[in-house]
């Protein structure tokens, strides 16, 4: 009986990752899995949309390889300046918020960018469309672990990223479904406003984005943040909505009535958040002065060995990786295309990336056709074969990962900064290869080539070198 009592006491005074160990484990992570997993998919979508516009719309606007350099840079430009603005809206408002005004941005600008018919006034809407989908692609992550315990975390958190790769596949299948179909080209070839078959691409591009916010309607905001935002009895009632789905049991049996958090520093006492029938609070604020100097230990932190060089590491690797995964995957369809025409140009002949480039663009100097009125079915089938190629190895991690461990970084550090520099490092390196690809491809395309193969080696094997990170034990 003492032991009873003692447990019980325990449970009253429970730490959030024990509390939600208690919730369980079932229906209600699944169900959320197949949402967030929409939304990711639909970040994949929207993100490498513009690989199929590179080549569909290249004769309306006049493209030139640079002018499709700087088209596909534009959205990681919006990333870059959207991801902070999300993060602090999350950090005031709540993930799922967020999550749903990231999208709501995204739809938007993808219908507004299928009606304007100047470059410029393009490149503008796809500015917002990377502004506003970096919001969900984010912050879908961190607002599906909010509800898994650890003992289950790094698998279904991996589940998730296998439907980015879903994403991808989906892609070719509506571009081809759309663009190659003449019964979307909704105006005459000489009419002032011109409505094509790939402006309704982008715009159908644009409705999952709406599609996918009421799939997230029915679920909570992340108890985590709740607590964290000083709201312990709407936290409280998060964990016993998952106790009852999950377990089917009333929402009176959840066996913890309270929640502590510890602080930040190291030697500071834990923080105890009452959620009784009262509203009583016995979580104190902390002061503006006191936030203040936990942000700059933590800033300071990342400067001082051994983590800055954890830092510096992991940013080259995201820079390598994003320069050239990240372009390679945008300019696929147009790569594509171009060996295509020179099929068509020069039957029977066999050449590399680099010959077809650079006598495709030769022809389209010497004044041969430069447009083609439809892109050929082999680029959609190809495009497809490199998605599909991704799928093997995203769900082989996610069976894998607790056997083989995780590699993060600043696992010990709790600081969302030193990830954040390290995805910034990846953005940037994936603008920085967009414009280098687009620059030099048709005169220079050895350079990229080789720089993206180096890239790619030095990145994978400095992987090797990254620690590992430790598995805290699981809350009893």
């Amino acid at each position: 009986m003492e032991e009873q009592a003692e447990i019980k006491e325990r449970l009253q005074r429970a730490p959030f990752e024990t509390a939600l160990h208690h919730a369980g484990y079932g229906w209600f992570q699944w169900l959320l899995l197949g949402s967030c997993g929409a939304v990711y998919a639909v970040c994949a979508l929207s993100t490498t949309t513009l690989s199929f516009v590179l080549p569909a719309a290249e004769c309306d606007f006049m493209l030139s390889s640079s002018d499709k350099g700087r088209l596909t840079a534009t959205p990681l430009i919006g990333m870059c300046v959207g991801s902070y603005f999300w993060g602090n809206l999350a950090d005031a408002r709540g993930r799922k918020k967020a999550i749903v005004g990231a999208l709501l941005l995204d739809a938007c600008a993808a219908f507004l960018s299928s009606i304007v018919q100047s470059f410029p006034a393009f490149l503008a809407c796809r500015f917002f469309s990377g502004f506003g989908i970096i919001g969900a692609t984010g912050l879908i992550f961190p607002y599906f672990g909010d509800f898994l315990s650890l003992r289950h975390r790094d698998v279904m958190l991996c589940r998730l990223e296998v439907f980015w790769t879903i994403g991808t596949i989906l892609l070719p299948g509506i571009a081809w479904l759309i663009i190659q179909d003449p019964r979307f080209n909704l105006t005459a070839l000489d009419a002032e406003f011109q409505y094509k078959s790939w402006r309704v691409f982008v715009a159908a591009c644009g409705l999952p984005s709406l599609l996918v916010v009421l799939l997230l309607a029915p679920f909570p905001e992340s108890p985590r943040y709740l607590l964290h935002a000083n709201k312990p009895e709407q936290a409280l009632h998060v964990l016993q909505r998952i106790f009852r789905v999950n377990t089917k049991l009333e929402e009176k049996d959840f066996p913890v009535e309270s929640m502590m958090c510890a602080g930040e520093g190291a030697g500071e006492e834990e923080e105890v958040v009452s959620a009784d029938t009262n509203g009583n609070e016995t979580k104190a604020p902390l002061t503006w002065s006191a936030r203040w100097h936990a942000f700059w230990l933590r800033k300071k932190l990342l400067v001082t060995p051994p983590y800055i060089g954890l830092l510096v590491l992991c940013c080259f690797v995201d820079f390598g990786l994003m320069f050239s995964y990240y372009t390679l995957m945008m300019w696929f369809p147009d790569l594509f295309e171009r060996f295509s025409q020179f099929s068509s140009l020069y039957p029977g002949v066999s050449a590399g990336v680099c010959e077809v480039s650079a006598n495709v663009s030769r022809t389209e100097i010497d004044g041969r056709p430069e447009c083609p009125q439809v892109i050929d079915d082999k680029v959609y089938i190809h495009t497809l074969v490199v998605a599909l190629s991704c799928l093997p190895t995203a769900l082989w991690v996610g069976l894998t990962i607790n056997m083989l461990g995780k590699k993060l970084m600043l696992v010990c550090v709790r600081s969302a900064t030193a990830m954040a520099v390290t995805v910034m490092s990846g953005r940037v390196g994936a603008i920085v290869g967009n414009v280098v690809f687009g620059a030099l491809v048709d005169q220079h395309c050895v350079v990229p080539i080789y720089m993206f193969g180096s890239l790619l080696i030095s990145s994978g094997m400095l992987c090797i070198i990254l620690p590992k990170s430790t598995r805290p034990e699981r809350p009893q």
